[in-house]
């Protein structure tokens, strides 16, 4: 979550002119870090790169008699650490990661080795020396930084597929088998081998394609949370079995199929609906916010087209003809849509505390009694800045008034026909100035 960049400020400015801004790493939940050089020097030019000035000097992060926690906090609030020596980049490191951060470090000199080595990534720049490049787990090749958010990028974008192709295929089986044991177990009903099998060929030839989709970069970094993916995948299965008993019953019972006919129903519902919701599983948002890439749309929408002609025409089992086959595909692209909405529920309102009520181990209730008290203190925070704006808007309003009353005296009464007639419009002008700073 923290990138640490162990060089210093004067050094780092052609690595950050060259491709990489402090803009870059915090729009994708990073902290960029920087030490080195004097606290003077250390301020100006992060001012000129347009980076965050809370600069601390690094003796702040060795004083004697101050909790570690402290000053691990410390170390996590400065954007930066003047006068640093190798142990203070070590240091500063080892405290970032005790705060349960993943630390990234850049380095290019022998100084700069111990803390890469103690870093999650240690990342040598161009033109490292040999004592960098051994301790570090990535050399980069190129000048500049750019090549690190670049990986940033390219790993969430890995991510992201791996996260679509688990919450598809986790809950397609959940589907499949506890669908077929309850038919079989209380329906006497199963499907034909040859259309099971038809079934994972179209599915494998979809999850294929997942790895050249269009990935929805997320803004933070990512994390697997197997409570909310397996009570995701738990509730679109229950959805998917609702969508397939449904079929059966109606196209059974309603309409009175042969069981060829309502084997052929169920075949081309439990083809069509659980791919389409790949469409929805691929991204966390609405479905029609992200479009996928072409050839992934292509091959899906090729291994339908292909499920309803076969179930239309009876190749492989008996016809339902084009009503039935039409209507079933409308039906899994209505379903997928409506599981779509169920999604983005169960994501918007996941969150640790939910977590932590679901399942209460010591460990979470700790750590959410940190997170509300986190919390509350930011609350007091932005309601003291509130309160501490006001306070400068009033005062720059008293401040103008003052001033036009000691314009008014120094006139004179001999221009009191001109003031009487110009109080009016300084009035005018003073409630549009107040209105103005009040606004803002």
């Amino acid at each position: 979550r923290v990138l640490e960049l162990g060089c210093s400020v004067r050094a780092g400015v052609e690595r950050w002119s060259q491709g990489v801004t402090t803009p870059l790493f915090g729009s994708s939940g990073i902290n960029a870090e920087y030490g080195g050089d004097q606290l003077v020097i250390a301020k100006e030019v992060a001012h000129r790169l347009g980076m965050p000035k809370t600069i601390l000097a690094a003796e702040k992060l060795t004083e004697k008699g101050i909790p570690e926690d402290e000053l691990a906090n410390r170390a996590l609030k400065a954007d930066g650490f003047a006068q640093v020596i190798p142990e203070d980049k070590y240091r500063v490191v080892e405290l970032l990661q005790n705060k349960g951060l993943l630390v990234g470090m850049t380095g290019d000199g022998v100084n700069d080795a111990p803390a890469l080595k103690k870093a999650n990534v240690g990342i040598a720049v161009h033109g490292c020396t040999d004592a960098a490049r051994s301790a570090a787990d990535v050399v980069l090749l190129s000048p500049g930084l750019s090549t690190i958010v670049d990986g940033i990028k390219t790993s969430r974008a890995i991510f992201q597929r791996m996260r679509s192709y688990a919450v598809y295929r986790i809950t397609s089986t959940i589907h499949f088998l506890i669908f077929f044991f309850l038919t079989i177990i209380t329906l006497n009903f199963s499907l034909r081998p040859t259309l099971i099998v038809m079934i994972c060929l179209l599915n494998d030839a979809a999850t294929i394609v997942i790895s050249v989709d269009k990935a929805q970069i997320s803004q933070k970094p990512d994390k697997w949370r197997m409570g909310q993916l397996l009570t995701l995948s738990t509730i679109l299965a229950v959805l998917l079995m609702a969508s397939s008993f449904a079929h059966f019953f109606v196209a059974r019972d309603a309409f009175g199929l042969s069981s060829g006919q309502v084997e052929t129903v169920l075949y081309l519902q439990m083809s069509s609906c659980p791919h389409f919701v790949i469409f929805s599983t691929r991204v966390p948002g609405y479905f029609w916010q992200s479009p996928p890439s072409l050839l992934f749309f292509l091959v899906i929408a090729a291994t339908q087209v292909f499920a309803m002609f076969i179930s239309i025409y009876g190749v492989l089992s008996d016809p339902i003809g084009w009503g039935w086959g039409v209507t079933v595909m409308v039906i899994s692209v209505v379903w997928m849509a409506i599981m779509d909405v169920v999604k983005v529920m169960v994501y918007r309102y996941w969150s640790f505390e939910l977590t932590a009520k679901l399942v209460p181990t010591p460990a979470r209730r700790a750590k959410l009694v940190l997170k509300k008290e986190d919390a509350a203190r930011m609350e007091r925070y932005h309601r003291n800045v509130e309160k501490a704006r006001r306070v400068v808007i009033m005062a720059r309003v008293v401040a103008h008034w003052t001033k036009l009353v000691n314009e008014h005296k120094a006139s004179g009464p001999s221009h009191g026909s001109v003031i009487a007639g110009s109080s009016s419009s300084n009035d005018l002008i003073t409630v549009s100035h107040t209105q103005s700073l009040l606004s803002h």
